[in-house]
């Protein structure tokens, strides 16, 4: 008899690291790899590394993300047929789209929610209303970022405080491209704060070409008709950068202030040593971030859809720079 319980002790034994054996299996079984496309709007730009760059903070955490990056040149029918492109192969289940306009790749995002791709897009909307930065899409995962329209109003707001007490206070306003509906949208905000003002005059709008060299050209011309300029306001701190040096060929380096968009590392820089008056605040990175964190909580049954973050209040100076609070930002990319 003490044999046989002997012997059933045994088989309960047995079976017993059998069972814990096959548990510890399962509990090593490598999760399944999450491909991730990402379509940024131009893979060459500072703005879209930087977003890039959040979306392998995420994967770091995540062993089993696989991000794969299309570059679109900042070419509207080139980033589209990217998209229909990964449509069609069926490899991945979600989308990070930085759109350069997102109004004509709404159809195709559509198709791939529907057809069960989980989609988020930041910076620009994905969607025909470019001043919204709501999703617009019904089924979208995300949006993350400021929006055009607003962004424009903190720029009016750096305007109103430069040229307080200045009447009239002459102001040059140096888009990237101005003709781009995203640039249409930033104007309408930053004439929205300034209309108001009666003393703040725009005399001048120049396309910047969201680089230094077209900018300093730009702002030469300008320059050269109005030398009596009181504020350069600009849709990128790249093109500020250029704006300092026409200044500062004109000998009028200092005696104009100066605004741009971004607050880059190199505007930080410019902002201290009292060469730039102010920025308003983009995190492109913590953007990246916030999008492929929440694609990764979507494909793994988590989260909600329609969400749309601002991402300015995790700034630690909220959504303006000057020379007061500079030093607190860590800038998240480069002009």
């Amino acid at each position: 008899m003490r044999r046989g319980l002997a012997f059933v002790g045994v088989l309960l034994v047995i079976a017993a690291a059998v069972t814990a054996t096959f548990a510890s299996t399962a509990t090593a079984r490598p999760k399944k790899t999450i491909n991730i496309a990402v379509f940024l709007a131009s893979s060459a730009n500072t703005y879209w590394a930087a977003a890039l760059q959040g979306a392998k903070d995420v994967q770091k955490k995540n062993p089993n993300v696989k991000l794969t990056v299309f570059d679109g040149q900042f070419n509207t029918n080139k980033q589209l047929g990217q998209l229909r492109d990964a449509l069609v192969s069926k490899k991945y289940q979600a989308w990070f789209v930085g759109p350069n306009d997102g109004g004509p790749l709404t159809p195709t995002i559509k198709q791939a929610i529907k057809d069960g791709v989980f989609v988020g897009c930041s910076l620009v909307p994905c969607g025909p209303n470019i001043k919204s930065a709501k999703v617009q899409i019904p089924g979208q995962t995300i949006f993350a970022g400021l929006g055009f329209f607003p962004n424009g109003q903190l720029l009016g707001k750096l305007v109103v405080q430069g040229c307080a007490g200045i009447d009239p206070c002459k102001v040059l306003w140096l888009p990237g491209l101005p003709t781009l509906p995203l640039e249409k949208a930033r104007q309408d905000g930053l004439y929205s704060i300034i209309r108001p003002h009666k003393n703040i005059k725009v005399v001048a709008v120049a396309a910047g070409g969201y680089l230094a060299a077209p900018a300093l050209k730009a702002t030469q011309d300008i320059l050269s008709a109005h030398p009596d300029l009181n504020v350069i306001v600009s849709s990128g701190d790249q093109m500020i950068a250029g704006a300092v040096k026409a200044a500062q060929v004109a000998g009028l380096a200092g005696k104009i202030k100066m605004y741009g968009n971004g607050c880059t590392f190199e505007a930080k820089v410019l902002i201290q040593q009292g060469k730039q008056a102010g920025c308003t605040v983009y995190l492109p990175r913590t953007e990246g971030r916030l999008v492929v964190q929440a694609l990764v909580d979507a494909v793994n049954g988590k989260g909600k859809t329609g969400v749309s973050i601002d991402p300015t209040p995790r700034s630690p100076i909220g959504g303006l720079g000057t020379k007061a609070n500079i030093g607190k930002l860590k800038p998240e990319f480069h002009s």
